[in-house]
């Protein structure tokens, strides 16, 4: 996928406004590789001091009264353990300590959490002509349709695919949403995987994330990275041209090979489809992933038609100013006005309105506006919560088909 820009290039209006929280997408970077050693276990080569030579001033007399007061006490402080229950025969042995990851001690941590939702994640190994690419996808239906990361397939020539219990096969590409960056892939073999669960709740800044990918080295190996949610309902420009709505970033870049495969929660619950870049901003780099509900609406339509549509509300704007905001007494909103021609104008929205939700979803900002409406078909007909000169009221506005 060509490396996403960083910065953004609106002018302001549509789905080129310009968002101050924009961040743009580099290649990601490799893993660590950090070796943690006990001091002990690197000691080794140290010299043996010598020992000590004797303490002066005690003499032979006063070396046995204390060697006799020693064993005295020795006598009391067996006698007292003994009283008071005896000894056990436990052994307490040195604990190595080791790299831990954040999700360590939570629902089993990471290694349960990659454990139950490896059999439904597919390694990949993309050909374009000698140039060999691996990615991963993961399990949608049990009749061999596969979810993956579309730029990171787009322009194959072939695509193998090894499933986790080693089965392989060549897939079939059934369709690439350029808007969103979500593909379908299909293959003879009945998928004997569990389905992942789909969380209701959208994904929170804050929560813990573990990215589940599959690599065709060896056959099927797992590959698996951990971090925190730092952003959700991010607007990212792509180098081919793409503008990506209501992108998940999480605090650590993903593992190399790992595009396409599962974004998944502490209870293994899948939030997201990975995307093949990292983003970046202050010389931090971020994970990248399609949250599952938009993913989920453009795969039906890629299953069903080969292709998925996307509405029209005809309208343009941008971020409410932080000020303003304050002003009006909100926390946010799209700050908008409609063409001339769209449903939206039709429906009676007028320039100034701020839209803060849709169908009760919110809409912070006007990339979050556009995520919500990605996720509609054309002929829906969705409910505008619109602020105007200090009230709130409701329109009603019909989608229809853009472009």
């Amino acid at each position: 996928m060509p490396p996403l820009l960083p910065g953004d290039p609106g002018d302001g209006h549509g789905e080129d406004a310009h968002d101050p929280d924009d961040v743009g997408y580099t290649p990601p970077l490799p893993p660590e590789d950090r070796l943690w050693r006990h001091p002990s276990e690197v000691a080794s080569g140290r010299a043996v001091p010598a020992a000590a030579p004797p303490r002066p001033g005690i003499d032979r007399r006063t070396a046995g009264l204390m060697l006799v007061s020693g064993i005295a006490g020795a006598t009391l402080a067996v006698g007292a353990v003994a009283a008071l229950g005896g000894f056990d025969e436990r052994v307490v042995e040195r604990q190595v300590a080791s790299q831990t990851s954040v999700l360590d001690g939570v629902e089993g941590g990471v290694a349960d959490v990659a454990r139950r939702t490896a059999p439904s994640v597919a390694a990949l190994l993309v050909h374009r002509g000698e140039e060999q690419t691996p990615a991963s996808a993961v399990a949608w239906r049990p009749d061999g349709y596969l979810v993956t990361d579309g730029p990171s397939i787009a322009g194959a020539d072939e695509i193998d695919v090894v499933l986790h219990g080693g089965e392989a096969a060549i897939a079939r590409l059934v369709g690439i949403d350029e808007v969103t960056g979500i593909a379908v892939l299909q293959v003879d073999i009945e998928l004997d995987a569990p389905e992942l669960a789909v969380e209701a709740d959208p994904v929170a800044v804050g929560s813990l994330a573990v990215a589940v990918g599959a690599s065709p080295a060896g056959g099927w190996d797992l590959t698996v990275s951990s971090g925190v949610v730092s952003a959700v309902g991010k607007r990212l420009e792509s180098g081919d041209g793409a503008t990506h709505h209501g992108m998940i970033l999480v605090d650590k870049a993903f593992a190399p090979g790992t595009a396409g495969g599962a974004l998944v929660d502490q209870r293994g619950g899948i939030v997201g489809i990975i995307s093949g870049a990292s983003a970046s901003s202050g010389g931090a780099r971020f994970g990248v992933a399609t949250p599952i509900d938009l993913a989920r609406h453009v795969v039906d339509q890629l299953v069903e038609h080969g292709r998925a549509e996307h509405v029209w509300l005809g309208l343009r704007g941008t971020d409410l100013d932080v000020d303003e905001a304050m002003d009006m007494g909100l926390s946010g909103g799209a700050l908008v006005e409609a063409t001339d021609d769209g449903p939206a104008r039709r429906a009676g929205i007028e320039p100034g309105d701020v839209v803060m939700s849709v169908d009760g979803d919110p809409t912070p900002t006007m990339s979050a506006l556009i995520a919500v409406l990605r996720r509609h078909v054309p002929g829906d007909v969705v409910v505008l919560e619109v602020h105007r000169d200090g009230e709130a009221r409701e329109v009603q506005v019909t989608l229809t088909r853009k472009g």
